[in-house]
């Protein structure tokens, strides 16, 4: 049980990390800044990072080091945000049916 914890802890820290950078996606932070943001450790935010990069979240800007959410993150954003607006059509398609009198 005292794992299952450890992991969900630094999970949630993890996604903490993640949080911070999407809200400076454009030039990004340096790992100091990220532990400073964050109130983690400059360890913890080293691995955490490695974590991120590892998956294709974040990455690391090669003129300045600074680490920032991953091209390949946005353009998960921009598929998600595509097929909510499909799915919105739909429902207003359904509601306009449903509510138009014959």
């Amino acid at each position: 049980m005292s794992e299952q914890r450890s992991t969900a802890q630094s999970a949630k820290k993890v996604l903490e990390v993640l949080n911070v950078l999407l809200g400076n996606f454009a030039h990004g932070l340096t790992p100091g800044e990220l532990a400073k943001a964050t109130s983690l450790s400059p360890s913890n935010i080293t691995r955490y990072i490695a974590t991120l990069e590892e998956k294709g979240f974040a990455e690391r800007v090669a003129e300045t080091g600074r680490i920032r959410p991953s091209v390949r993150l946005a353009q998960q954003a921009v598929v998600i945000l595509r097929s909510l607006d499909s799915a919105r059509q739909r429902v207003d398609e359904i509601v306009h049916r449903v509510c138009t009198p014959q």
